[in-house]
């Protein structure tokens, strides 16, 4: 199959396309060209900008695809160039839209019937479901072959936001003791990129149940952050002591450490055949060592906050006076 991947050289798409070549597919890369192609000699690619009207048209019109992975639509505008694009040259669009989509207050499990995000003040929900609208009402007035997966919090190697690094550092560092935000007790579904490849393969294979459908994407199992840290620290040969500790009294925002629970029902995405390859044990196992030899040299997390998240005296003494032990 001929399929043409718009973005595909940071992170999630790396995952993809390793896959897809494996499975004997002939791939091209739609993008700006500003990150390292890390599959020179594997893979053609195709220079252009998205944002800009116009661009995508001209630079693909000459080219014949089965089917189109986007990975990096984000709002109105962008599916809007897509369906302008692509309506009846491929047989198969797919757009990685996100579990934001959900509108707050999030029921759980999350399934892909649930209202969707409408206040524009939730910006990144919003837009993706502006997104998806499009893309919906190009496929119920032209038939244009759209399916859509969410995904929520998303780790595995080549990860540059790293969420996880915020754990994995102190196991790096051989801290004996965490503070964890709400107590530990906050559950946030992840799913590990390599399950993310095999559900595009599987949405790529079944098209007459997947066209015009949204389907989500998440591990089968999911953790406390706690239970989450924990598995870390196993797989690591390391020991540790928990702390718990209040989010008002947290000095920073550790990410996808928050109270509550968000998890979104998989059933739909089981249905057409996807059986989850990685366990959240196996995705740890593959990142961590991906983060043996590649560790974070600045954390995003800590240089948006303006914040030293790996200060281990002050933690102690949060620890000391505000904390207690798990």
């Amino acid at each position: 199959m001929k399929i043409l991947v718009i973005g595909g050289t940071r992170f999630i798409g790396r995952h993809v396309i390793n896959l897809l070549l494996q499975e004997g597919h002939e791939l091209t890369l739609f993008n700006r060209g500003k990150t390292a192609n890390p599959f020179q000699g594997k893979v053609k690619l195709i220079k252009g900008d998205r944002k800009l009207s116009g661009d995508m048209l001209q630079k693909t019109k000459t080219h014949n695809f089965d089917a189109v992975i986007d990975i990096i639509a984000y709002n109105e505008n962008d599916a809007t160039e897509a369906t302008r694009t692509f309506l009846g040259k491929v047989n198969h669009y797919i757009m990685i839209s996100t579990r934001s989509v959900y509108q707050q207050p999030i029921l759980c499990p999350i399934r892909e019937s649930d209202k969707l995000e409408s206040d524009p003040n939730s910006s990144y929900g919003y837009n993706k479901v502006l997104a998806e609208n499009k893309f919906l009402e190009a496929y119920k007035n032209s038939v244009f072959p759209i399916s859509i997966l969410r995904l929520p919090a998303v780790y595995g190697e080549y990860d540059y936001q790293a969420r996880e690094w915020y754990f994995i550092k102190r196991l790096f560092d051989s801290q004996r003791e965490m503070l964890l935000p709400n107590f530990g007790l906050g559950i946030n579904q992840r799913e590990y990129t390599g399950n993310i490849a095999n559900q595009i393969s599987c949405i790529l294979k079944n098209p007459q149940k997947t066209i015009g459908k949204a389907f989500n994407s998440g591990h089968k199992h999911y953790n406390t952050y706690q239970e989450l840290v924990q598995i870390a620290a196993n797989l690591m040969g390391k020991t540790i002591k928990f702390y718990g500790i209040k989010n008002k009294d947290m000095p920073y925002y550790v990410p996808l450490a928050s109270d509550g629970v968000r998890v979104c029902s998989t059933g739909k995405l089981e249905s057409i055949g996807y059986v989850e390859k990685y366990s959240v044990v196996d995705g740890l196992t593959n990142m961590i060592k991906y983060f043996t030899d590649y560790p974070i040299s600045e954390y995003l997390f800590a240089k948006r906050q303006n914040v030293n998240m790996f200060d281990y005296t002050f933690e102690q003494s949060l620890i000391n006076n505000k904390a207690i032990e798990l």
